[in-house]
């Protein structure tokens, strides 16, 4: 008898079907019904049961946001196995006609009253789970643990970078803003028709946020020092696209006036010609500030200090550069998340 199956691929380029089925369906990212799907997706598992947030709901709901493709075929029951292997190179979820949410080995994750197989593994790709466990243990060393139950970030089968010439852009935007922000401070604000004739492609950049703040007559103080902060979103960037040798570790406030001279010098330059690091690295460096951004976070919630090797703002500006950059919730500069 065959069973009909919806199967959510996270992986940008799922393999080719090669197990015996009926394929009746395929939609990809171009088609913007799946948004709408995906989100009633969302709302199926969220609101099962007692409808409260755990780890394996949370793992569900951000498998969900990174699908890519939704596969509908028919297959038959005594074949099933055969689609194993496809499922988890196709780091794939299945919605089964039962109304249950299971993995690639047909293991429940959801029931549809909301109860669950704790057993039962979530997808992720091997490499985002090699991350995973290489920051944990170089945390480790450094007395610095996360629990066992946070998940990987997003791997280079499933990524879908910002391009080298958005970063730039986004870079020079970012580095006005916080020159801005110093000139408030001084009480000396800069007419933002000379950041438009400095840097014309930085001025084009600007965010609404940014527009706004750059404009401002009489900032808040909080104003300036949020805007202040945002050079430690910058030195990611800059580091992203190879104007900067190396992201060091969170322990230290960065060089403006380095990052101010960077920016300048890349200002007249072709940003066409950039390119971004290896996405391996990318991937390592969110990793990493991800768990330490729910390390300072932990500690906050404690309402306790964070050991000294870390600086909570500096972690919280990295992880918001990288969630962007890594297209984290499509979500544009100003409305990027950074949950933990």
């Amino acid at each position: 008898m065959p069973i009909l199956i919806n199967a959510y691929s996270t992986v940008t380029h799922p393999p080719a079907i090669d197990f015996p089925c009926e394929r009746l369906y395929h939609r990809g990212l171009d088609d913007a019904e799946l948004m709408k799907h995906l989100d009633g997706f969302i709302g199926y598992v969220m609101q099962a049961g007692d409808g409260q947030m755990n780890s394996r709901r949370y793992a569900l709901y951000r498998h969900i946001q990174r699908v890519k493709h939704q596969f509908t075929f028919e297959i038959e029951e005594d074949k099933f196995n055969k689609f194993t292997s496809w499922g988890w190179q196709a780091n794939a979820i299945i919605f089964m006609p039962d109304g249950t949410i299971r993995n690639p080995d047909g293991d429940v994750l959801q029931y549809p009253d909301g109860d669950m197989d704790l057993e039962a593994i979530v997808p992720y790709p091997p490499e985002a789970l090699k991350r995973k466990t290489k920051t944990e243990q170089y945390l480790a060393k450094l007395g610095l643990h996360t629990p066992t139950h946070l998940p990987p970030v997003i791997a280079e089968s499933e990524v879908i970078l910002r391009t080298p010439d958005a970063v730039a852009k986004r870079a020079f935007a970012i580095m006005l803003t916080g020159i801005q922000a110093e000139s408030f401070r001084e009480n000396d604000p800069i007419n933002p028709m000379e950041f438009k004739e400095r840097c014309p492609t930085g001025f084009a950049a600007l965010s609404n946020n940014e527009r706004d703040f750059i404009y401002s007559e009489q900032p808040t103080e909080q104003d300036v020092i949020d805007m202040s902060w945002k050079y430690e979103a910058l030195l990611p960037l800059q580091w992203a696209i190879n104007w900067q040798s190396e992201l060091p570790f969170a322990d230290t406030i960065c060089n403006v006036s380095s990052l101010v001279d960077e920016g300048m010098q890349h200002s007249e330059q072709d940003i066409s010609t950039m390119t971004l690091r290896p996405v391996s690295e990318l991937l390592d460096a969110l990793d990493l500030h991800y768990r330490l951004h729910w390390i300072t976070t932990d500690f906050r919630m404690k309402d306790k200090q964070p050991p000294a090797s870390i600086i909570s703002d500096v972690i919280q500006e990295r992880h918001y550069a990288l969630n962007w950059l890594t297209c984290f919730e499509n979500a544009d500069w100003d409305d990027v998340d950074t949950p933990t």
